[in-house]
């Protein structure tokens, strides 16, 4: 019995350490086969097979994992489509496959994001798949790898290093990654392809129309100048459509992502200010103290927006900050518009509805992507496009395309309105620049025994200054000088009446007190408002001299300014007189008669020319006197008329 038991016990020991060691070689085994297993990938039936399986991912970097004998064993095992947002740490991936042998021409296809990985095969760097910096990154884009023929059995390795730039809109490392035929392959790219770009082409097409606006508003600006509002449409829209454009280009992996954080996102700030700058200049409005304390606030969310880059503030924080800086202009502007609306200016009304679209849908938007950065999931439909066939249309992009079409509407029917306007005024220009040659003598009469001179020089292409050498039927010569208030036509209509009355005068031989009172009764009963300045000589040959002022400069004879009895302007009040001054001029006597564009010339600190200035010029001739006072900085018409006393030859 003693016995039999020992030979039990030595059976069930050895029993199990047989069972022990088979347990044992099993899980060596395994461990052996787990580190070399391959992805097989010898059968496809569609040209390619999915790769996103079995891989082996672990944090750092080191390029020795880059090699085909580095052991990953211990290293956890992932799927490339299931692993979530990108992060900011470095991290290898590792694969091995297995391709049939004797096939060519086999391509990798990688979909991710472009620059934030580098690919090995076999521990060698592919070339085109390199690692980038923050500024070249883009979101996942296709890359077409090509084997060589002799490449059965690889392993697969990817190395990845995510920037801020990237990680900030929570963006995947990788969608796919395939292997398969050449020709496959190239299908397969060409489908992501179009998906990425369908979702980009429509906006792209609308924003540049937005961009075309822009510059056609700027075309408009430079045929009427005095109409700003064309110039901040123009801005408003080119600003506009660059943001947005580059908003949805960047998300289509068209252009890298740092041309919309660094670029795009700043833009909306500016775009807001000018639409305000727009909106007030188009009902011709001051930007009040209010409005301009928020254009300047609108500013100040570019400060987080480098504190996101940075890595110190949330996308959704920063996201819903956006949308509430933009918010108030979205809903405020269209109420403002409707108050002037109400109040009489009948063209802002043409602005309410057109206003309200690009700023409240870039807001409805922010706040969509906000609902989808914290997962709150709620408002994510604000964010999320309209369908059309295959094609994505952006929400915002709309907008932007029926406020184009709404504003060119509007501007159209403005352009057209003040064009009118233009060629009326054009044509009023015309006839007063017509009578203002009338007005002003191209060439001064000659009166024996005296030299006359004359300069004359508007502020604006239709002045109110007129002077006239007029003889009377005695043989001497009425010398008038007048300033007629306004400009344009009405003034120079004024000038007119004034002109013809003093003609019909002159030949009546009466003095200058007589023609100003005759004068002023003529025009307060015939001129539609406005008053002139003037002052009236009569020149005798024996160089006797007779004068009178209505409201005007006083004459100066030799740099001496004479006392002159002041009368009221023409045209005010028909009971109104005027006196009588005499003189004798003396051989080389020269009197200056001028009207207040000289002494009302001002510099660029704001200061008068003055009537010391004046007087101490008041001797030279016409030309000079005028020269001077248009240096110093003219404001106002400047004329000038010198009367020189000669022996007579």
């Amino acid at each position: 019995m003693q016995q039999i038991a020992w030979r039990a016990i030595r059976v069930s020991v050895r029993s199990g350490l047989c069972v022990f060691s088979f347990v044992l070689g099993v899980s060596l085994l395994g461990s052996m086969l787990w580190a070399q297993e391959a992805v097989d990938a010898s059968r496809w039936s569609a040209g390619t097979v999915d790769l996103n399986d079995g891989w082996r991912t672990h944090g750092g970097d080191d390029l020795a994992w880059a090699q085909s004998g580095f052991d990953d064993s211990s290293w956890a095992k992932v799927n490339l489509d299931e692993i979530g947002a990108a992060q900011t740490e470095s991290r290898w991936f590792r694969l091995r496959v297995k391709l049939p042998h004797g096939r060519m021409h086999e391509h990798l296809l990688v979909v991710g994001g472009e620059g934030v990985y580098e690919v090995f095969v076999d521990g060698k760097a592919v070339e085109d798949a390199q690692l980038e910096p923050w500024y070249g990154v883009k979101r996942p884009v296709e890359e077409v790898i090509p084997l060589r023929d002799d490449e059965d059995d690889f392993l697969l390795a990817l190395r990845t290093r995510a920037p801020r730039m990237y990680t900030i809109w929570g963006l995947p490392l990788f969608l796919t990654v395939s292997v398969g035929s050449a020709d496959a392959i190239d299908n397969e790219r060409v489908s992501f392809e179009s998906q990425r770009l369908y979702a980009a082409i429509l906006s792209v097409l609308i924003n540049l129309v937005v961009v075309v606006a822009g510059l056609g508003s700027f075309a408009l600006y430079r045929s009427q100048r005095g109409h700003r509002e064309y110039l901040w449409l123009g801005i408003y829209l080119v600003l506009l459509g660059i943001s947005n454009g580059l908003l949805y280009s960047s998300a289509a992996g068209v252009v890298g992502l740092a041309w919309n954080n660094w670029l795009a996102d700043p833009l909306i700030f500016l775009f807001m200010i000018v639409q305000i700058e727009f909106t007030f200049c188009f009902a011709g409005r001051r930007v009040s103290k209010i409005w301009r304390t928020y254009q300047g606030l609108l500013l100040a969310p570019l400060v987080p927006h480098v504190l996101v880059a940075m890595d110190r503030m949330s996308t959704s924080a920063y996201v819903v900050l956006e949308a509430a800086a933009v918010l108030p202009a979205a809903v405020l502007l269209p109420v403002l518009l409707l108050i002037w609306y109400r109040r009489g200016n009948r063209e802002a009304g043409w602005l309410i509805v057109p206003s309200l679209l690009p700023a409240a849908t870039s807001a409805l938007y922010d706040l969509g992507t906000a609902s989808i950065l914290t997962g709150w999931g709620k408002l994510d439909s604000l964010a999320n496009p309209l369908q059309i066939g295959p094609v994505p249309l952006q929400v915002s992009d709309l907008a932007d395309f029926l406020f184009v079409l709404a504003i060119g509407v509007v501007m159209f029917f403005r352009f057209t309105r003040v064009s009118r306007e233009q060629a009326r005024g054009a044509a009023e220009l015309e006839a007063a620049r017509e009578i203002q040659q009338r007005l002003v003598p191209a060439q001064l009469p000659e009166v024996p025994g005296y030299l006359l001179e004359a300069a004359y020089f508007p502020a604006q292409e239709v002045g109110g200054d007129f002077y006239q050498v007029l003889e009377q039927p005695d043989g001497a010569q009425l010398v008038v000088v007048g300033d007629v208030s306004g400009k344009g036509l009405k003034a120079a209509m004024t000038s007119t009446l004034a002109l013809g009355a003093l003609r019909a005068l002159s030949r009546e031989a009466l003095g200058p007190a007589a023609v100003l009172t005759r004068l002023n009764q003529q025009l307060v009963e015939t001129a539609e408002g406005g008053f002139i300045t003037c002052v009236c000589l009569r020149l005798e040959r024996d160089g006797a001299l007779t004068f009178a002022s209505a409201g005007h400069l006083a004459p100066y004879r030799n740099c001496e300014e004479l006392r002159v009895e002041q009368g009221l302007p023409l045209g005010i009040v028909a009971a109104a007189t005027y006196a009588d001054d005499a003189m004798q001029l003396e051989q080389g006597d020269r009197l200056t008669l001028m009207s207040d564009g000289v002494v009302e010339a001002r510099d660029a600190r704001g200061e008068l020319f003055g009537f010391e200035r004046t007087q101490a010029i008041a001797g030279g001739k016409a030309e000079a006197i005028a020269a001077e006072a248009r240096q110093y900085g003219q404001e106002d018409d400047i004329t000038v008329v010198t009367v020189e006393r000669k022996d007579r030859e």
